[in-house]
Formats: structure tokens, sequence, C-alpha cells
């Protein structure tokens, strides 16, 4: 008995699904546990493709790489009027 892949992982990048460079998945958990670890471990998103019996692929989901050093910098003092502000001191 072999087993239905009927999900594919692949990086975003890769605009559409390729034969030859993907990893196969039986179900959506698997599929996006998957992407999660492969989106950490290349560092770029993924997409899941779902792959119809009888059709062609469809990009189903994406999953985006969380970059942990990638942190928005937030100014508590700064209220985002900058028209308050004169040109000397926002430059």
């Amino acid at each position: 008995m072999t087993t239905k892949f009927t999900y594919a992982i692949q990086p975003s990048y890769l605009i559409e699904l390729t034969e030859h460079c993907f990893l196969p998945s039986p179900d959506i958990e698997a599929a996006k546990n998957t992407a999660v670890s492969q989106a950490q471990n290349e560092a770029t998103d993924q997409d899941i493709w779902k792959i119809p019996l009888g059709g062609n692929p469809m990009l189903w989901m994406r999953i985006y790489y969380n970059d942990p050093a990638n942190k928005p910098f937030e100014n508590p003092g700064d209220d985002g009027d900058l028209l308050a502000y004169t040109s000397e001191e926002v430059i």
C-alpha cells in the first residue's frame, strides 16, 4: 500500500510547484508543521500546495518566516506626528 500525498511544501521564491523540489505531506496538519520547520531552517517563506487527485496543484497556504532578530522598534515618546517637528528634528 502506498501513501497518497495530498499536500506539497516548497520555498515561496519558487513561483510554481516544481516536480523535483518539494516535500510531500499526507495531510494539512503535517504540512503546516513541516512548513513552519522548513521556514525557520531555510530562513525563507514556504508555500503549501494542495494536490487534488485529478487536477492541477493549487497554492493553498503560505507560512511566513519569522526572523527572531527582526523585531519592530517602538519609540514610546514618538506620537507619529511628523508635522509637529521641524525639518532639523526629523533628519
